[in-house]
């Protein structure tokens, strides 16, 4: 037993951001890269803006071969956390000589150099363009000016938008773009799939066949036609295209893939799957998505245990997306001599096939799938008026900046009045501003709609002066036109507001059954005629 006046001392044990830091990187230097990675994770959600952890995460992220991720982080340094940290642009050049795309890591080499001549790592860089240039018999390039410095982060910047399904902020960027730098190819080619995932096909062969105008033999322009081509069943023209590309030997790694993955959606899935697997023996960032096209086109040229691998692979890479579990059960589950002829080359679990937990994961499933966001947007361009009804409907579901675009597009392009109405009244529910070509056509549409029914549903003269009159004046009140989905609704809340001002009883539920309408929305209504004091005079 201790004596009970001797006294003990407490001692913190603080496990604050740089305790997490300083363990990860102690585990990096001995390798343990995939511990060290959860341990900067940690360091990096407690001090989200701390620029040196996160300059830690992005190194070791690149140590695993996950240089897009890597990527994301640094940009993120760069552009939102200090803009002055010029070192992580070597970081980045490091991470596009790894993934080969030595165009980018040429480019940041220079503007690393340009803001750090005498910088930690300038003389790693210039050994970096002496590879570039010597080793690869690429041409020595002068450093960046300014002008061209702000184009390849803006094409950066579309870029990413593709990815991400942003595609209508993507095409906005990459106009702008062409218009200022008529001979940049890569933007063009990234204009020509903005314009195909957004269901413009006619405006995609037109960039398409400019691409090919500045440089008749660009491989990328040759395989968005040739899949343009098969979208349009336009054989003719695609048959001696596609001999064509069968031919080509891809020097770099960014045309082997390009070159693999239109062989695949192309359903060329032996010159697709020979593609890969060079891809893949190369020194080519192998992420998660690559081994999963790669499997793809391994299942659908007969090479069932081959695509079993790389579809492992997915997972150890991948473990959290689900992808390569559905794939593998899908697998599992086919009987002997079947096969599963509906694989397709995209990265997602098919969205029919995932169960959502609530509509939140659901929505958030919608806004964060980019082939998902591709077909809503070629629905919305060439669909039937059921899918376009239930696409209206999504974007209002999905309620963000992206969405607003495409029904603001949607309004200026269709020439039906429903739809542009029905469009309208989406963009009103999502606390959007209508087109300011669209405000008279609505205010008079929707002025109409409720005194057509005011008329048709008050028996008392004085009673439809009354409320014609409240309607009026409350739409010239408002800033904004109003935007009116049932005019029943409106009605009603002017019958019970007419009726509260003559002293006479008339509940809210009485009126939901007498006009097919629900309590809440008259109600609504009411609240929104009442604030403005009207039915007073």
């Amino acid at each position: 037993m201790k004596n009970s006046e001797e006294k003990t001392t407490v001692v913190d044990f603080i496990r604050d951001a740089s305790f997490f830091a300083e363990l990860g990187m102690r585990l990096a230097r001995r390798f343990d890269y995939p511990k060290a990675l959860r341990y900067l994770r940690r360091a990096v959600d407690l001090e989200p803006e701390n620029a040196t952890y996160n300059c830690y995460l992005a190194s070791v992220l690149a140590e695993l071969g996950q240089f897009e991720e890597s990527n994301n982080i640094l940009y993120h340094i760069v552009e939102s956390i200090d803009p002055g940290l010029v070192d992580v642009y070597f970081y980045l050049s490091n991470n596009y000589a790894n993934m080969e795309d030595f165009q980018m890591a040429e480019e940041l080499a220079l503007r690393y150099l340009e803001e750090s001549k005498n910088g930690t790592y300038a003389e790693e860089a210039e050994e970096l363009l002496d590879y570039l240039y010597f080793e690869l018999d690429l041409p020595p390039r002068r450093l960046l000016d300014q002008s061209t410095d702000i184009l390849y982060a803006k094409h950066e910047e579309a870029r990413r938008c593709l990815e991400e399904g942003r595609f209508l902020q993507a095409t906005e960027c990459l106009k702008e773009i062409v218009e200022k730098h008529h001979d940049f190819l890569p933007a063009w080619n990234n204009l020509a799939l903005a314009y195909y995932y957004t269901g413009h096909f006619s405006k995609a062969l037109e960039t398409i066949e400019h691409t090919l105008e500045l440089e008749p033999g660009n491989l990328h322009a040759l395989c968005n036609m040739a899949v343009l081509f098969s979208h349009h069943n336009r054989v003719g023209e695609l048959l001696p295209l596609l001999q064509q590309l069968k031919k080509v030997v891809p020097f770099t790694s960014e045309h082997l893939f390009k070159l693999a993955t239109t062989m695949g959606v192309l359903g060329q899935h032996e010159e697709a799957y020979f593609l890969y697997r060079r891809l893949l023996g190369s020194h080519y960032h192998q992420d998660a998505s690559t081994y999963h096209y790669a499997a793809i086109s391994a299942y659908l040229s007969g090479r069932r245990e081959q695509a079993v691998r790389w579809w492992e692979k997915v997972k150890q890479l991948d473990p959290d997306s689900g992808v390569a579990d559905y794939y593998l059960q899908m697998v599992k589950e086919q009987h002997d001599g079947e096969t599963i002829s509906n694989m397709t080359y995209h990265y997602h679990v098919p969205t029919g096939k995932i169960r959502f937990s609530d509509e939140c994961s659901y929505q958030e499933s919608l806004k964060s799938d980019p082939m998902v966001r591709a077909s809503l947007l070629w629905a919305l361009q060439h669909g039937r008026d059921d899918a376009k009804q239930l696409v209206i409907e999504t974007m209002m579901l999905i309620a963000d900046e992206e969405a607003e675009k495409a029904l603001r597009l949607f309004c200026d392009t269709t020439d039906d009045p429903a739809w542009r109405e029905y469009a309208l009244q989406a963009l009103s529910e999502m606390g959007a501003e209508p087109p300011v070509s669209a405000a008279p056509v609505a205010l008079a549409s929707s002025e109409d709609q409720v005194v057509n029914c005011i008329n048709m549903c008050l028996t008392s003269k004085v009673e439809r002066e009354w409320a014609i009159q409240t309607w009026s004046t409350y739409q010239i009140r408002m800033e904004m036109p109003v935007r009116v989905r049932k005019a029943e609704a409106w009605v009603a809340a002017l019958e019970y507001l007419y009726r509260k001002k003559q002293g006479q009883k008339m509940t809210q539920t009485a009126l939901a059954e007498k006009y097919g309408v629900s309590s809440q929305t008259i109600s609504k209504c009411v609240k929104e005629i009442s604030k403005l004091d009207l039915y007073k005079f």
